[in-house]
């Protein structure tokens, strides 16, 4: 993504953010608050930082269905335009109070009876995305397995 593309999908997600806590939507707030928080506006870097937390924090904002993490917010293919940051997103996400509980909360209401295995492979993007994270250091691994089961959803007879 260009810088200028860039900085226009963080400030909507700055904007959403700031609309869903009631507070005085004005651009030079918008300025401020990317520098004070994260750094040099001249680096595509804070750019990206930025986005990241403003898209985990809206996400975190309007989540209603915990399973919606899964099926569609972190549902992340190829063809979405934040794609490239999925990683930078999903970290974000995970450093919100509660935010691994709810994708696990996600996924045992994916992995209930209340949805088809269909319905499941639908989360195929989420799935990828824990995948590639396994391998990487620095990142927190999610309680999913490459099988696609939650490991404490199974337990003995």
């Amino acid at each position: 993504m260009k810088m200028q593309d860039l900085k226009q999908a963080t400030y909507r997600a700055w904007e959403s953010v700031s609309r869903y806590n009631r507070a005085v939507v004005q651009p030079e707030n918008f300025q401020r608050e990317v520098k004070a928080r994260f750094g040099d506006r001249r680096c595509k870097a804070t750019w990206v930082k930025a986005l990241a937390y403003f898209e985990a924090q809206a996400s975190y904002d309007a989540c209603l269905d915990a399973y919606m993490l899964v099926l569609h917010t972190f549902n992340f293919t190829p063809e979405r335009w934040d794609y490239e940051y999925r990683h930078e997103i999903l970290d974000a996400f995970l450093m919100m109070p509660e935010g691994l509980e709810l994708i696990r909360a996600g996924l045992e209401q994916l992995f209930s009876s209340d949805f088809t295995q269909e319905e499941r492979a639908e989360a195929n993007g989420f799935f990828e995305l824990v995948e590639e994270r396994g391998g990487e250091s620095g990142r927190e691994r999610l309680p999913v397995g490459l099988d696609r089961r939650i490991n404490a959803a199974h337990t003995a007879a």
